[in-house]
């Protein structure tokens, strides 16, 4: 951004050489609800003081309203129906509970940011933003936090990252949101009373199968704040195991650490620079330690981890790629990946 200032009294121009910027913190509240875009997509929605509401979309309160009465934010999922849980798995459901039409929502919502905001000062008004006539987006995922000393009106926040589980009680099944906050502590919300706890009374309670991914058919899932319904039909989950090496890399990561992913990054590079078995056989530990629902991230977004696991696998992992699945399909010339064997390896043959 160039400009310039006349000064009257000089007849020269200001041009300012200084740039500023500045972090505004707007409190919310996170509540569940239901993306339906195709399928029906379990979200939490963040809800701020300024009237915003990420639902997917990002704009401001009369467009959320507008994406309520449309049906993308849905408060249901109908009986016979799949509800899909980001990164936990995918379920038909039946016996539909739910708690709020569009009306009552919306006015809950209202509730809220009124909350937030007494006064409804400074709501935002959207303003469509282009750079070279392209449409400019904001990410208005909110940062989890806790107050490392709660009854401090400037107190300090603690940030976290959280995924999804179920936390059974009795016999019903809460799908709660597991917080994980940089100093180490662990943190069970959307209950109506959270619950505090470290990583190894964490553990203790998967090994309880009190924190689980793997629910019974006919299960009561019950969703705080938003309903509560029977599992039909089971089409996949995560393990739980794979559940805590997530909660344990999201520890090294809040803690500056590499994580899995990253590890495994680095002994990649590492065989890339110098194969031989042995950087081959590190390659297959780090690789297999990662949660396997995230070890497609070890790669681009093109070849994900197909070149990894060709190197460790063998070449016919290629046909698991996406591009020569559909080449296939097509007719088409087939796509390759050259991946570099084991000096050592070679030499023995």
């Amino acid at each position: 951004m160039k400009f310039n200032l006349f000064n009257r009294k000089s007849g020269k121009m200001i041009t300012p050489s200084t740039k500023v910027y500045r972090k505004q913190i707007i409190e919310g509240f996170s509540i569940p609800a239901i993306i339906h875009n195709s399928n029906y997509f379990f979200v939490d929605l963040d809800v701020y003081e300024n009237g915003r509401v990420q639902c997917w979309n990002f704009e401001d309160f009369e467009h959320f309203k507008k994406d309520v009465q449309r049906g993308w934010v849905s408060l249901n999922v109908p009986d016979n129906e799949e509800i899909s849980i980001h990164g936990l798995g995918s379920w038909t459901i039946q016996n539909g509970n739910w708690q709020f039409n569009k009306e009552t929502f919306l006015d809950y919502v209202k509730e809220l940011i009124k909350y937030l905001n007494p006064r409804l000062e400074n709501i935002y008004t959207y303003s469509e933003k282009k750079i070279n006539g392209v449409r400019i987006g904001e990410n208005g995922n909110g940062t989890i936090y806790k107050e490392k000393t709660p009854n401090d009106f400037f107190s300090n926040k603690i940030d976290g990252e959280s995924v999804n589980l179920f936390y059974k009680t009795n016999d019903v099944f809460n799908l709660v949101k597991a917080n994980v906050f940089a100093d180490g502590s662990l943190e069970l919300s959307r209950l109506e009373s959270p619950i505090t706890l470290n990583i190894e009374e964490f553990e203790r309670l998967v090994h309880e199968s009190v924190l689980l991914t793997d629910i019974p058919i006919g299960s009561i899932v019950h969703i705080y704040g938003l309903g509560k319904f029977s599992i039909q039909e089971t089409h996949y989950i995560t393990s739980i195991q794979d559940k805590l090496l997530e909660i344990k890399d999201i520890q090294k990561q809040l803690k500056g650490e590499p994580t899995t992913i990253e590890f495994c990054r680095q002994v990649h590079q590492k065989f890339l620079a110098s194969p031989t078995k042995n950087a081959k056989e590190e390659l297959r530990i780090a690789y297999e330690s990662i949660p396997t629902h995230q070890r497609m991230y070890v790669g681009d977004m093109d070849t994900k981890d197909i070149e990894v696991r060709m190197i460790i696998y063998g070449d016919q992992e290629i046909e698991n790629w996406s591009h020569y699945i559909l080449a296939k399909e097509r007719g088409e010339e087939l796509p390759t990946i050259i991946v570099p064997k084991p000096n050592d390896e070679q030499n023995d043959g």
